[in-house]
């Protein structure tokens, strides 16, 4: 079970990734974000303001993917106590230091 979810998971970063990468070229007026291995083609003049929308752009949706991964944590934590069984304490993220000090 859980390997199915951590493939829908995938799907669902990586669906949302293709979106915010649509985004970014349109944003940019650049044809293709791939790499095309000439300069002609791959170095691009990019205004100041536009380089800040996309940081924006990319901490806001970011920003709320956070709130609502931690909405589903919190739910299904809330659930798991319900039942009788311990919530995970430790971040869900393995590649995150349990200690703070590290």
């Amino acid at each position: 079970m859980s390997t199915t979810r951590t493939n829908i998971d995938a799907i669902t970063k990586q669906k949302a990734l293709d979106a915010e990468m649509e985004w970014a070229k349109v944003e940019l007026l650049l044809e293709t974000l791939e790499t095309r291995k000439r300069d002609s083609l791959d170095i691009h003049e990019i205004p100041v303001w536009s380089i800040r929308d996309i940081v924006r752009h990319a901490f806001e949706s970011g920003y709320r993917e956070g709130l609502h991964a931690g909405y589903r944590q919190g739910r299904t934590d809330a659930a798991r106590e319900a039942m009788g069984r311990e919530a995970p304490s430790g971040p869900r993220n393995p590649e995150l230091p349990t200690d703070p000090t590290t």
